[in-house]
């Protein structure tokens, strides 16, 4: 509610300003939506001394790129959220602007002391910046902070929703396209349990991607009803859907075990790799669609027994898979041969990007798309063999940013821990236990952090099982397996929070907590 009236005290502000553009019906809608990304799946709003994680872009003038830092940087919240509190400065209200007559500069300097008083995480800034030849003083934004919105290059925002079936590679090409590790990415289907926001953001564009959990078409138990209710959410929000499938789409692999036995692979020619319904709904919603068939690595062809390069040589199952999806999408924005797995700058993930952020005025997605080599029959719609720019530009709908530019995710660094915690386990334990495990992260101590920020955080965290004889399977002989765990999951979250961290972890029996619906809304995984 505060950061809804603040924004728009700062959009009517903004109005009063000549040479700025008007803000126009869809300001409204933008900062509404704003407060409902991800709420088809929250996690608990207990209160959290942990802070938010945010990574810094780059973007070079020769193509649309976005790399981020890999180095955490975190931004505190102080006491209510806003920047001074408790600092003993005057009050806002108390604030005298003297009797300057300029009304313009009169506004300005209200806009600079909003923005530096009220500043706390998340809030959407006014998008006000000084003129040219203007002084700069202590504590003022300038044009490089703030998203700079002109008649000639509107601003663009988009909500994007990533979907697909468990284990298509969602959150492996989440991470390439932000260039770090937010969402937690392992070899077993059904790892991503969460609605996971990661922003980037750009002058020019702000493109909030969501990740979701792999469609199941047929709920074994409540927690899967709870994913599935978070990929609904982020559908009902979306702007742009982006379809993420691999190379053997139309060929399912059906677990034996639910609970993820041994794979019996089935021929389905007639059936693409997300569900009928799912199909059904992105021909309703008529929103710009784009395919990504991932791990294109895996068909990789060449002769004498090496593999020549996916994009020089596309494969013939890839390119069977394009044309697939292509007679079940006709009007499918584009259809792109991906390996998130070669990261950032795999050069399908990279024009992936480049067609995201096309409202850069560098943008050069002509050029991306020629480094996916030959064309592809199928790729575009219409017959088309490439895309411009213009083209591309056009996907995201014009709109202010919904975030600010520092801003990065929703999840807290408590959220992070566990699911880093989790990851360790669906890669030290068998097939099956890992799907009865859930991660509570119970303490999290970084108080002495204000003080030093190379000082420890004190993290402890409880892994639920199922059942009594779950417990001993989990720890291991000797309490070797939970040792590990421990050492593993250690490392990772000195390189994710960038300090030193001290874990302690605990097994607990929760019985049937996957369907205790009173439970999985306890542990956010349904509202």
């Amino acid at each position: 509610m505060v950061a809804s009236t603040l924004y728009y005290l700062s959009i009517y502000a903004a109005a009063l300003l000549p040479g700025h553009i008007q803000p126009t019906a869809a300001t409204a809608n933008y900062a509404h939506r704003r407060h409902h990304i991800g709420h088809g799946n929250n996690v608990p709003t207990t209160a959290s001394s942990a802070s938010r994680r945010r990574a810094t872009f780059a973007f070079t003038s020769t193509a649309t790129t976005a790399t981020a830092s890999r180095t955490s940087i975190r931004r505190r919240r102080r006491g209510s959220g806003f920047s001074d509190a408790g600092s003993g400065t005057v009050p806002l209200h108390a604030k005298k602007y003297g009797d300057n007559s300029d009304k313009k500069g009169q506004q300005r300097e209200l806009l600079i002391d909003l923005e530096s008083r009220l500043d706390y995480e998340g809030r959407i800034s006014s998008k006000i910046t000084l003129e040219r030849g203007d002084d700069v003083a202590d504590g003022e934004l300038d044009e490089e902070t703030m998203p700079v919105v002109s008649a000639s290059m509107p601003h663009r925002c988009a909500l994007l929703t990533i979907l697909g079936m468990p284990n298509m590679g969602k959150s492996t090409l989440l991470n390439a396209l932000l260039s770090d590790d937010l969402a937690i990415a392992t070899p077993r289907p059904q790892t991503t349990r969460h609605a996971i926001l990661g922003v980037m953001t750009n002058q020019w564009s702000q493109l909030c991607i969501t990740d979701t959990p792999g469609i199941i078409g047929t709920p074994a138990y409540g927690l899967q009803e709870g994913m599935m209710e978070a990929v609904r959410g982020a559908v009902r929000d979306a702007d742009v859907f982006l379809v993420v499938t691999d190379v053997y789409s139309g060929i399912t692999k059906r677990d034996k075990d639910a609970e993820g036995g041994d794979e019996e692979i089935v021929e389905e020619e007639n059936v693409l790799g997300i569900g009928e319904e799912m199909l059904a709904k992105l021909r309703k919603y008529e929103k710009p669609v784009i395919v990504c068939v991932n791990k294109v690595d895996l068909v990789a062809e060449g002769r004498d027994g090496k593999k020549s390069s996916v994009y020089t040589n596309t494969p013939s199952r890839a390119i069977q898979t394009i044309q697939k999806w292509r007679s079940a999408l006709p009007d499918a924005f584009a259809i792109l041969p991906t390996c998130a797995a070669n990261g950032p700058d795999d050069p399908g993930v990279a024009a992936l990007r480049s067609i995201l952020l096309a409202n850069d005025p560098d943008a050069d997605v002509g050029r991306a798309i020629r480094d996916l080599g030959r064309p592809v029959p199928g790729t575009f719609p219409n017959g088309a063999a490439t895309l411009s720019t213009e083209d591309a530009r056009n996907i995201l709908p014009e709109g202010p940013p919904l975030y600010h530019p520092d801003f990065f995710t929703d999840r807290t660094d408590r959220f992070c821990a566990s699911e880093i915690i989790r990851e360790v386990l669906f890669g030290r334990l068998g097939k099956e236990i890992p799907y009865c495990c859930e991660v509570r992260v119970e303490t999290f101590d970084e108080s002495k952090r204000d003080l030093d920020r190379r000082a420890v955080i004190k993290i402890g965290a409880t892994i639920l099982v199922e059942r009594d004889s779950q417990i001993g399977i989990v720890v291991g002989k000797g309490g070797t397996m939970i040792k590990d765990v421990g050492t593993d999951a250690r490392k990772k979250l000195q390189e994710f929070l960038g300090t030193r961290i001290h874990l302690d972890l605990r097994v607990k029996v929760d019985k049937n907590w996957r369907n205790d619906e009173e439970k999985l809304k306890k542990y956010g995984y349904m509202s």
